[in-house]
């Protein structure tokens, strides 16, 4: 695990709601998201920061390590894939036709 990453604005402001929030001190709240760092950027920044810091301390909770976690999100991804949709919902044809 790297222990020299720069965090962004983002994962900042989940260090920062891990201390408000949760009552981690600076430097437990920056190791935790320092750990989970691969599985938020998977994630991406479309959560509050305070709803991935809650998810954070749950999976630190139920022991859920990062590798587990990317796993599972990959399972999704491939799984999604080969979703074939609603056919009779999601034909080409146009909805309108212009003559």
């Amino acid at each position: 695990m790297k222990t020299q990453v720069r965090l962004n604005t983002y994962e900042r402001g989940i260090v920062n709601a891990l201390m408000t929030g949760f009552g981690f001190t600076a430097s437990a709240a920056r190791e935790l998201v320092v750990q989970y760092i691969s599985v938020i950027r998977k994630l991406g920044g479309y959560d509050p920061c305070h709803d991935h810091a809650e998810r954070l301390v749950q999976a630190r909770q139920l022991q859920v390590t990062p590798e587990a976690w990317l796993e599972r999100i990959q399972a999704i991804d491939r799984e999604v894939a080969k979703d074939k949709g609603i056919p009779h919902l999601e034909r080409s044809e146009p909805y309108a036709r212009v003559r």
